[in-house]
């Protein structure tokens, strides 16, 4: 029979964590689903784990591939999927509703939409709630919603969040629009979301706690050479078709560009000399900030000029990572 979702999970060097990822999947209430894990090339017992589960469990599918990074893990798994609707779930992280399937498919059955977005709040490596971190309510869950009408809504208020996890999507959607993630780099997320709230007609909206993001010290993209520089040639092909009309919502695009770009911006010592240089000619993303973080750094921007902001937004994400 087929599947309704399939829940695609794209794993690297997650011997630590994969166990209670499949778990928080295996213990939904509602059982039409198949998991399909993509390991990207692990070299510690993820894959041994892996095969166990899915040798105990004939809807757990288990796929290696040479490490291409999570992009080009995703394309695959997207590639094999069979169900109706397709979610993302990161392989350090779990679900903490395990109800989450059977009201996402109550969401779909009762109003005719494109996507599903739920909570996605952190937790430590422990399993304790961030609640300093935990975003507002979605707008009302009970209604169909436009997505031309509400996105600015979501972007002003941190809503959108760059991250496909927290999204629950019409396959047949990503398959007819060709919405896949660039592949070879990170912050594909971005690029991802992007083009989704550029095609998708309708959503609705789930609250309460569903996703745990498990912060943990493993993560290093964001601080490497490479992450960076991935964000910022994203935000530089975004910020060109922006410019040259070729997205819907033009301005909210930017808005949305106009957060990661500061985020870029804290980041600054990781860039090339190119990318500094590329970069800084799109300071005018900040004129389109929507939510109050960014704003805060455009004010910033205005008085104390681009490198002074750069050092101020670094040592703020410094602080936030102690």
């Amino acid at each position: 029979m087929t599947p309704v979702f399939s829940i695609i999970i794209p794993s690297y060097k997650s011997d630590k964590f994969i166990k209670q990822c499949i778990s928080s999947v295996l213990h939904q209430t509602f059982d039409s689903f198949e998991i399909i894990i993509i390991d990207d090339g692990s070299s510690d017992q993820t894959g041994k784990i892996c095969l166990r589960i899915a040798a105990e469990y004939p809807y757990v599918r288990y796929i290696y591939q040479e490490h291409q990074g999570a992009g080009a893990a995703r394309n695959k798994g997207l590639r094999v999927a069979n169900g109706e609707y397709v979610l993302f779930l990161d392989a350090d992280d779990y679900w903490v509703n395990r109800d989450l399937l059977k009201e996402l498919y109550n969401c779909f059955k009762n109003q005719n939409v494109d996507l599903v977005m739920f909570q996605m709040d952190k937790y430590t490596e422990k399993g304790r709630l961030l609640k300093r971190y935990r975003k507002k309510a979605f707008p009302d869950t009970k209604l169909c919603h436009c997505v031309h009408e509400i996105y600015p809504m979501l972007v002003r208020d941190g809503q959108v969040l760059a991250s496909a996890c927290n999204k629950c999507v019409k396959r047949s959607l990503l398959e007819e629009e060709y919405i896949l993630f660039p592949e070879g780099g990170y912050a594909e997320d971005i690029d991802w979301v992007i083009q989704l709230f550029s095609r998708a007609k309708y959503i609705s909206f789930l609250n309460g706690l569903a996703y745990a993001y498990r912060q943990h010290g493993n993560s290093t993209a964001s601080r490497s050479t490479e992450g960076p520089n991935h964000l910022a040639a994203i935000i530089q092909k975004w910020a060109e078709k922006v410019k040259q009309n070729e997205v819907p919502d033009p301005e909210v695009v930017a808005g949305l560009l106009a957060f990661e770009y500061g985020i870029c911006m804290g980041h600054q010592q990781y860039l090339s000399r190119e990318m500094k240089i590329i970069l800084k000619e799109y300071q005018y993303l900040l004129h389109y900030a929507m939510d109050k973080k960014t704003k805060v750094i455009r004010l910033f921007h205005r008085i104390f000029g681009y490198w002074f902001t750069c050092n101020i937004i670094r040592f703020y994400l410094f602080c936030r990572r102690i």
